[in-house]
């Protein structure tokens, strides 16, 4: 495999702002960005060839060039992998711990981690698994343990939401969450967990009742991993993607919803309260659309004056471009989008050590893709 970045390289004078984009002749996905302590960026997702798949691992500076020895791919036995997360220790002077699947036994996924140091060496890989499939959607930093990874696990061909423990070593904690109740539910998958200091908070994907459409699950837990739930949702599929704190004991649900009276695809914010370990106050802030145009979410992420900025898709047309749909007063804004020709969609969005917005994408034409990087100004201008 060969990556090559098809800009040039970035000047100082040019780093406030900057488009690159990384790939080589298959299809990479983009899925985590996190910004380095030294104002780099480490990006992971998956790299698909021919050959088959594989966890991708780019590392760049602050101007999004690939710093030498990068990227780096996992694992090296020729087995189908990828990444779906990436957790940054120490602001990545401790390396990397890269989340996703492994396929051990061709399409059977099971949970694969990476622990790297901070030029990409692997210090260690575990995987674990069942005779079905299970695969890690996010992961952070534990409360006492090393680690807590969010995902799935398949039970008699459902879905249950899963989340488990792993020490410095990378070996599981016996405690393990796996949430199915009632137990008719399915389609279940926790994709965001977020460390709170003395608790977790998690968004999940849940179907309740069978036949009457998914939900948006928030889940509040420490490391005994013994949940209180809050389930949010209407009268469509809604589908859970991040939470964000946004004050003391208050945080923000980012979330999707397929709305079948007008066909499209829109975007919902919510927000709950945390009590100890309850979930409570819960209500719905916004439904954010577009007629003739569906709109999705993956992640949002606070600004430093205190609003909010959404990444995402807008498709419309048989095209899609990656989308940034700022908040102010948690309320709709101004909607960006970047792109040309093709499908361009948002992966991941964090804030940059000097300001401004970075975020990253797939750039897909004639069926290729590459991974996008994107710096701008806090007003998503280059």
């Amino acid at each position: 495999m060969m990556l090559f970045s098809c800009e040039k390289e970035v000047s100082v004078s040019q780093a406030e702002s900057f488009l690159k984009m990384y790939g080589s002749k298959g299809v990479d996905r983009a899925k985590g960005i996190a910004v380095l302590a030294n104002g780099g960026y480490a990006i992971c997702g998956t790299d698909s060839t021919s050959e088959g798949s594989k966890m991708i691992l780019i590392v760049t500076d602050e101007f999004g060039n690939v710093k030498e020895g990068f990227p780096k791919y996992y694992p090296e036995e020729n087995l189908n992998a990828g990444a779906n997360a990436i957790v940054a220790k120490n602001g990545g002077e401790n390396g990397f711990l890269l989340s996703g699947y492994i396929e051990n036994t061709p399409g059977d996924r099971d949970i694969f981690i990476v622990k790297t140091s901070a030029d990409g060496s692997v210090n260690w890989s575990r995987s674990y698994g069942s005779v079905e499939d299970e695969e890690a959607l996010h992961a952070a930093e534990g409360i006492t343990e090393e680690f807590i990874l969010a995902g799935y696990q398949e039970k008699d061909g459902e879905k249950d939401i899963m989340v488990m423990l792993v020490d410095q070593n990378g070996d599981s904690i016996p405690l393990s969450l796996f949430y199915n109740k009632p137990a008719d539910s399915k389609d279940a998958a926790a994709t965001y967990i977020l460390n709170d200091g003395d608790h977790y908070m998690c968004v999940a994907t849940y179907n309740m009742f069978i036949g009457q459409g998914t939900n948006i699950l928030v889940l509040n837990f420490d490391d005994e991993l013994s949940p209180n739930g809050k389930i949010l949702g209407g009268d469509f599929d809604e589908s859970g993607k991040c939470i964000v704190k946004d004050q003391e004991d208050e945080f923000i649900i980012l979330g999707n919803s397929d709305n079948t009276q007008t066909g499209r695809s829109e975007i919902l914010l919510y927000q709950v309260e945390s009590q100890g370990l309850l979930v409570k106050n819960d209500r719905l802030l916004a439904t954010i659309s577009e007629s003739g145009a569906d709109l999705s979410a993956e992640r949002l992420v606070k600004m430093k004056d205190g609003k909010y900025a959404i990444v995402g898709s807008r498709s419309a047309d048989d095209e899609a471009k990656i989308m940034i749909q700022f908040l102010a007063n948690l309320k709709e804004d101004i909607r960006k989008t970047y792109g040309s020709a093709g499908i361009q969609e948002g992966a991941d969005i964090a804030i940059s050590e000097k300001g401004g917005l970075v975020f990253i994408g797939d750039n897909g034409y004639q069926g290729n893709s590459m991974i996008s990087l994107l710096k701008t100004n806090e007003s998503g201008d280059f």
